[in-house]
């Protein structure tokens, strides 16, 4: 994403695909995406939808945060997914959509494991 996410406001929380207009990931799933982004928006409601959607299986893989808040740690925690937050290279310009990622929160690294880049709706450059 290129832009900061809030599963309240910004996610159809029926489909799990990303519905805000403008976006840009509009159009886009999050089910079982390692989702890099780079702040949150939001407050106590978004932490608290990372429990819902993943009752309803459309819950994200993990989340990987330039910066976050501890609202949104708290509602991965409770939901039992995976966030972590900072990276010392711009991750947005070296992952794409589709790609495969390696996530080590210990070592706050993140591995391109495989390029299967698919074009973003509203992809900003």
């Amino acid at each position: 994403m290129r832009e900061g996410f809030s599963p309240r406001y910004d996610l159809d929380r029926t489909t799990g695909v990303i519905s805000r207009i403008g976006h840009s990931a509009e159009g886009e799933s999050v089910i079982d995406r390692i989702l890099v982004i780079p702040t949150v928006k939001g407050g106590v409601a978004g932490g608290w939808a990372f429990l819902d959607m993943l009752h309803k299986g459309i819950a994200p893989k993990a989340l990987v945060f330039g910066r976050l808040n501890p609202v949104m740690v708290q509602g991965a925690v409770l939901a039992g997914m995976a966030i972590t937050e900072g990276w010392s290279s711009d991750a947005l310009t070296l992952i794409g959509t589709g790609d495969r990622i390696r996530i080590d929160p210990a070592a706050r690294t993140i591995s391109v494991v495989a390029v299967h880049r698919q074009p973003m709706l509203q992809r900003v450059r």
